[in-house]
């Protein structure tokens, strides 16, 4: 019966209940983006960093992995030594370094100018930064590159190319000529870097670092504890820092911490905005509906079951609005992504906004119990006035 009446009553003001809805429906996508919002990085994050299997990092010390351009020296024996760590499944070194990339890879005038390109030195067999996409892990004197790289370079899985030490074309300095022995995904790499990745032993002779490498990824056993294992890597490689998944999502969070605050005070102002606007909507409802409230307690209706219908007509307003409110959010999303997609040093893969069902029933809720107090409010207070006064409160 009450959302019978509820209906009525909002279908009796049309162009009020339309803007209602309209700013409900607002402040609801406004709530929506930023819960996804403060939790989508560290969320996506996470994600990208436990998909492929590799429970620690073991990076310099003092620094994280890709934090500082500072490298591990003697990579080999350190490697040694952590495979002889119990707990430790396996050990895939990487190293990151700038070189220029040119299709052809013979340096004669015709062929195009080379192109900045982010390199990964990885051993092929341990795909912890990257997936084959296409043709086969890399052999000596062979790379991989990414999709879009390869379309601007016009360049396929079987040609030739050149690679040269940052700054070294053109002038004296270390290159060589590789074979793109297939296509891949890069978990890590950022927009617009241009990912390569060849075998770790040649990018060291190339990059003039030999036996470096810019961190390690470890594999923990099945079974064993990521903790335990950390504090026996930690002590059998003093010289490195040693550090779990969860400590990089942890500090990768703190550093990201203005997001979620900013997500934490936009979503407080939209949950404020649609708290003032159906309270003042219902306000005005019902203080035009002073006469019909008095009659209704003339005629032995309870105070309890009018406030009921008066609060479910503000419930109503919020679903409605609400449920249009979650697909706006939904498409805004999407749009805010392409915006902040370019923000410098993040991952292509992480996400700022990532869509969960929890986010979007937590902002659901929300929107209906300040729809409920906004609603309760203003018909307690009429209710709690005498029938006559109500009438008074009538008379022209």
């Amino acid at each position: 019966m009450f959302a019978r009446t509820s209906l009525r009553e909002l279908a009796h003001k049309p162009l009020r209940t339309a803007l209602a809805l309209t700013g409900v429906a607002v402040s609801t996508a406004m709530l929506v983006d930023m819960i996804m919002l403060g939790s989508g990085i560290e969320t996506s994050f996470a994600e990208l960093l436990g998909s492929r299997g590799y429970e620690l990092r073991v990076a310099p010390k003092g620094t994280l992995p890709f934090d500082t351009e500072a490298l591990i020296p003697s990579m080999s024996s350190l490697r040694d030594t952590l495979e002889t760590v119990p707990g430790v499944a396996g050990v895939a070194p990487v190293l990151a370094a700038a070189v220029d990339l040119r299709s052809g890879g013979d340096g004669s005038a015709e062929t195009p100018q080379p192109r900045r390109a982010f390199a990964m030195g990885i051993d092929p067999d341990e795909q912890g930064v990257y997936r084959l996409i296409d043709g086969a892990i890399p052999s000596s004197s062979e790379i991989l590159l990414d999709g879009p790289t390869a379309l601007a370079m016009s360049i396929a899985p079987g040609d030739t190319v050149g690679l040269y030490a940052a700054g070294g074309f053109g002038v004296t300095g270390r290159s060589i000529r590789a074979r793109v022995s297939g296509m891949a995904e890069f978990f890590y790499a950022a927009q617009g870097d241009s990912p390569i990745a060849m075998r770790i032993d040649d990018l060291q002779a190339l990059a003039g670092r030999p036996d470096q490498a810019s961190f390690a990824m470890l594999r923990v056993e099945e079974g064993a504890d990521p903790e335990a294992v950390m504090t026996a890597v930690s002590a059998s490689a003093r010289r490195v820092e040693v550090v779990t998944l969860s400590g990089i999502v942890s500090e990768a969070s703190e550093r990201l911490s203005y997001f979620r605050q900013l997500s934490l005070i936009l979503g407080s102002v939209s949950l404020l905005v649609a708290s003032l606007l159906i309270g003042t909507i219902m306000a005005v409802s019902v203080s035009e509906r002073l006469g019909t409230i008095a009659a209704l307690r003339a005629i032995g209706i309870s105070r309890n079951r009018i406030v009921s219908g008066l609060t479910a007509e503000s419930l109503l307003l919020c679903a409605l609005g609400g449920a249009l409110g979650l697909a706006l959010g939904i498409v805004v999303s999407g749009y805010l992504e392409s915006i902040l997609s370019d923000f410098p040093g993040l991952p292509e893969a992480v996400r700022f906004f990532v869509l969960r069902p929890r986010s979007l029933g937590g902002a659901y809720v929300l929107l209906m119990l300040v729809g409920a107090a906004a609603g309760f409010v203003p018909a307690w207070r009429a209710t709690q006035l005498e029938v006559v006064s109500l009438l008074h409160a009538e008379e022209p």
